[in-house]
């Protein structure tokens, strides 16, 4: 025995020497050697290796290379029943590795390269063989698709005529996140066997998969046939690319990266329903790596971990506790939706059947004592009880006196208060006073946003707006202002000097300016009608109607300034 020893890009699948065995494979260095243990778990904090056998192979085995480990059935327990160990990617590569220290030479399958592990699913399987439905990197012009069956016998070459068939009647999605396969096993081999692919976009489908274990001896006989395609219940789940794939024969497994950082686990089982589910653990849980090799023993989930130091951890589907080292405490609260666990059935029904016998008994009890409550408050039965218990207080005594004392205090106050509070309620509380509160408030709400609206806008800006257009105040200023005075004809500096005011709005006012220090003192002419001397003196000039002076009379012209009726002093 030996101990474990730390690979970067291994593989594990359960061994047929024993309950607690796994093989371990993987390539050690960059010379191209191949190495196998087979390591017994029977004690996870330190298990033991033993080494059966190495092949070097140069060129052939990459220890940067993905690869994947699977079992064959072994329903005749015989102890060298091998294991299949293929590599992925550009060296796509296998070979089978016998218990008894044998390494088979490296085969391939011409033009094709398998992708990854990931979309490279066991399903189904019998007694000595294996179907695969794979991903290729390269597509057929018949097929259009890079999907193929593979069927690989524990006793056969992989590179066998007849082991690879392109043709599968239905092909699943070109962008694959991941694949598992899932198969029930019988009597005389496997039946109901599923092929289940989740696509990159959150979705998920499940195909039917039959196998043909018969020779391959037409272009129509096929090796592997999906159909019956169904569309898989999610059920909210989300699943990264980080996700790994894990056949439990008839339960296919994927553990994947929680957002806490440790490992969430998931199952589906395509023989009774098409929907995911989580399976949440009752313990500690292992945190996630992406480099992890994952594969089963009996009802465990088996995963190989090498980041510095390599660590073996178990999940045990009965009892979804998590065992080995390096176990943290999730952060998360994760409500598990399986149907098929025994150990949660019975405590749900315990819980269940403890709150509804809480419900039912809150329930009664409130009802007791709602009903008690009615019963006292009501008028009549208030006298009937306090007959009752007045009743109740003489039973001991039966002959007793007129002058026997009269019951406790106490229940007369009881009694006096209850009639004093339910005898006055119905008169004295003021209904009509109830709508008041509410309604007084609503009429003065409106007042103060309604007065000064109109106000503001409507009264001060209209007075202001006709102030600037004021006529009087130019005449004010212009006939302060002396003028002078010219001569017209005989008259000399007494003679009227005609004015003209334009308006703003463009209109035109002619009058006559006389000045009053110039004014000379005659006799007022003998017309009956002329005003006396004072008035004429002070009078204001008359405005024309015509555009022209204002003085004029049938005598003379009006524009004629030598007139005598053109100018009264």
């Amino acid at each position: 025995m030996t101990s474990v020893p730390s690979f970067e890009n291994a593989c594990i699948a359960p061994a047929a020497t024993g309950p607690s065995d796994v093989w371990l494979v993987g390539v050690t260095g960059s010379a191209g050697r191949l190495d196998a243990y087979i390591v017994n778990l029977a004690n996870l904090n330190a298990p033991s290796a033993r080494f059966i056998a190495t092949q070097v192979e140069i060129g052939v085995w990459s220890g940067l290379a993905e690869r994947g480990c699977y079992p064959f059935i072994n329903t005749k327990n015989d102890p060298n029943t091998p294991i299949l160990m293929h590599q992925f990617g550009t060296l796509s590569y296998g070979t089978h590795v016998f218990p008894n220290g044998t390494i088979a030479s490296s085969a391939y399958f011409t033009n094709a390269t398998f992708i990854s592990p990931k979309t490279f699913s066991l399903s189904p399987a019998v007694d000595g063989i294996n179907w695969f439905a794979a991903l290729t990197n390269n597509r057929l012009h018949d097929t259009h698709s890079g999907w193929v069956g593979i069927r690989i016998r524990s006793d056969w070459s992989m590179a066998a005529r007849g082991n690879r068939d392109r043709v599968l009647s239905v092909y699943p999605t070109e962008t694959p996140l991941l694949s598992v396969g899932t198969f029930e096993l019988n009597a005389s081999g496997s039946n109901s066997a599923y092929h289940t692919v989740f696509d990159t976009d959150g979705s998920g489908t499940i195909y039917a998969a039959v196998g043909n274990s018969g020779p391959i001896q037409t272009s129509s006989d096929r090796v592997l046939t999906l159909a019956n395609p169904q569309k898989v219940d999610m059920n909210g789940i989300t699943l990264s690319e980080k996700a790994i794939p894990v056949t439990m024969n008839s339960v296919g497994y994927i553990l994947d990266q929680a957002l806490d950082g440790t490992t969430m686990v998931y199952s589906i089982s395509p023989n009774r329903d098409v929907k995911l589910r989580r399976v949440g653990a009752l313990s500690d849980v292992l945190p996630f790596k992406s480099s992890m090799a994952a594969s089963y023993m009996d009802t465990q989930i088996v995963v190989y971990s090498s980041q510095g130091k390599p660590v073996f951890n178990t999940f045990d589907t009965v009892t979804r506790k998590w065992s080995g080292p390096g176990l943290i405490k999730s952060q998360l609260q994760v409500s598990d939706d399986l149907d098929d666990t025994s150990s949660k059935v019975p405590l749900a029904a315990i819980i269940g059947g403890v709150v509804g016998g809480l419900v039912v008994i809150a329930v009664a009890v409130f009802l007791i004592i709602r009903y008690r409550r009615r019963k006292t408050r009501s008028p009549g039965n208030s006298a009937e009880k306090v007959d009752s218990g007045n009743t109740n207080a003489d039973s001991a005594p039966v002959q007793q006196s007129p002058s026997s004392p009269p019951p406790p205090p106490t229940q007369q106050v009881v009694i006096s208060e209850e009639q004093k509070i339910q005898q006055p309620q119905p008169s004295h509380l003021p209904q009509p006073q109830q709508p008041q509160p509410p309604y007084l408030p609503q009429p003065q709400q409106p007042q103060p946003p309604y007065l000064p609206q109109p106000q503001q806008p409507q009264y001060f800006p209209q007075p202001q707006q006709p102030q600037p257009l004021y006529l009087p105040q130019p005449q004010q200023q212009f006939m302060h202002q002396p003028q002078p005075i010219q001569q017209y004809g005989q008259f000399g500096p007494q003679q009227p000097y005609p004015h003209t005011i334009v308006y703003p709005d463009g209109q035109r006012q002619s009058y006559i300016y006389v000045p009053p220090t110039f004014v000379p003192v005659q006799q007022p002419y003998p017309d009956p009608n002329s005003p006396p001397y004072s008035q004429r003196a002070h009078s204001p000039p008359v405005p024309s109607t015509s555009g022209t002076d204002a003085n004029t009379s049938d005598a003379g012209s009006p524009t004629s300034p030598q007139h005598p009726n053109s100018f009264h002093p």
